[in-house]
């Protein structure tokens, strides 16, 4: 992996692995000791470097699309669980245009939990330059609310980091190789929108302008 990406996640990954406990029984650290406030206390790290960015770093914080869609934030208390956390690796194509929910997006990821361990990913552990080489193509309906809710801020050629709390992705359910509470990190790169064919085939870009 590049060593200029996940800088921040990187330093937070070492601090909440840092606090994992060994087995009384074994003397081996268990990576999933108290594995729930971990996370908690991990998405709140974040947040705080998201709201206080270092020079030269441009953070975005976006509030969970079916919250926002519904219109229900004033009947809510939202925390920072509620917001995915977007650190700007590459910016998009000039234009490049956005997903709509309902449109499927062709993008290269990879997936970490914060004790470092790797669960998903279109590439291997090495840092790719061309990551249309590694590509997934995905509906945005088919996704967990987090990639859903980043991805309709992404414009195609962006690569972030992403972070996403347990709310935004599997909750309280394990996932194959995600324990239950699991904050989600991901390098994501948005290679391309595809639209459906019919009366909708346009991009988010074109919608906002039109309002």
């Amino acid at each position: 992996m590049n060593r200029k990406a996940f800088s921040p996640l990187l330093i937070a990954l070492s601090l909440w692995s840092g606090l994992a406990s060994c087995s009384s029984e074994t003397g081996e650290v268990d990576p999933y000791e108290n594995w729930e406030a971990r996370n908690v206390a991990f998405i709140d790290s974040i947040a705080k470097v998201a709201a206080n960015p270092a020079p030269g770093e441009r953070w975005e914080k976006h509030l969970n699309y079916k919250i926002k869609s519904e219109n229900l934030t004033d009947d809510l208390s939202l925390s920072n669980s509620d917001y995915v956390y977007l650190k700007i690796l590459k910016e998009g194509l000039p234009d490049g245009i956005s997903p709509m929910a309902t449109d499927t997006a062709v993008v290269a990821y990879k997936g970490l939990l914060i004790n470092k361990t790797v669960f998903d990913g279109s590439y291997d552990n090495n840092f790719m330059d061309d990551f249309t080489q590694a590509t997934y193509r995905t509906a945005l309906s088919a996704v967990i609310n987090g990639w859903t809710t980043a991805l309709l801020h992404m414009r195609e050629g962006e690569r972030v980091e992403l972070y996403i709390p347990a709310n935004l992705g599997y909750g309280t359910t394990a996932k194959e190789t995600i324990p239950a509470n699991s904050t989600l990190c991901f390098e994501l790169y948005l290679d391309k929108v595809v639209h459906p064919k019919g009366p909708d085939d346009r991009s988010l870009t074109e919608v906002m302008e039109e309002e």
